[in-house]
């Protein structure tokens, strides 16, 4: 029964001359929505809490292994033997990594989000820069870092699409994009020039 029904059935309880009153009053109290909440502006209620670096440690770098783990093509004496998904919970597993994966890329690219803490320096000087000269790289180009993160969101959508149609294949060649997407990133923002500039030649990429 509609909330209209309701009111209307009311309505016809009520002596003649109050019926239209009784009916307009009720459907007012009962049958008006509330008019929506105000619509929130842009990045209003994005609070980007987790650094670049930790979103990189938990979200990207465990569900990328996994992902390049997943198909294993070995040559033996006795020929090639390759692993592969096989089981439900497998492929579960897959969905699960190629969704962290794809709404990294998201996050990725939320503004004011800090590339590490303020006491992280790089794990390895000389050939990973310092937080603070990655911070200046992507305020230098901001539109190549967001195209960077999109490139990963779009490399976890096409192994989403991989793994939810079960397509060894297809799964190789999204981690193959993965590779693609993670080297051609870490050339612009990770390494330093002269590192940078030969693997994004590697890769076919442009220099920064």
């Amino acid at each position: 029964m509609s909330r209209f029904d309701v009111c209307t059935r009311r309505g016809h309880q009520l002596g003649t001359g109050l019926r239209l009153i009784a009916v307009s009053t009720l459907c007012v109290a009962a049958c008006t929505r509330p008019s929506p909440a105000p619509t929130a502006g842009p990045d209003q209620d994005f609070q980007p809490t987790a650094t670049i670096e930790e979103l990189m440690r938990w979200m990207v770098d465990p569900p990328a292994d996994a992902m390049w783990d997943a198909v294993v093509i070995t040559s033996t004496p006795d020929g090639l033997e390759e692993q592969r998904p096989e089981t439900d919970d497998e492929w579960l597993a897959l969905e699960r990594h190629a969704v962290l994966l794809l709404e990294a890329g998201n996050l990725l690219q939320m503004e004011n989000r800090p590339v590490a803490d303020a006491a992280s320096v790089s794990e390895l000087p000389g050939i990973d820069l310092e937080p603070d000269e990655i911070a200046a790289r992507i305020a230098d180009n901001p539109d190549a870092w967001r195209r960077s993160a999109r490139a990963l969101h779009d490399a976890g959508v096409v192994m989403l699409d991989a793994v939810r149609a079960r397509d060894v294949d297809a799964l190789l060649e999204g981690g193959d994009r993965l590779d693609v997407a993670c080297e051609n990133c870490h050339s612009r923002f990770w390494y330093p020039s002269d590192l940078g500039s030969r693997a994004l030649e590697t890769a076919g990429e442009p220099s920064p």
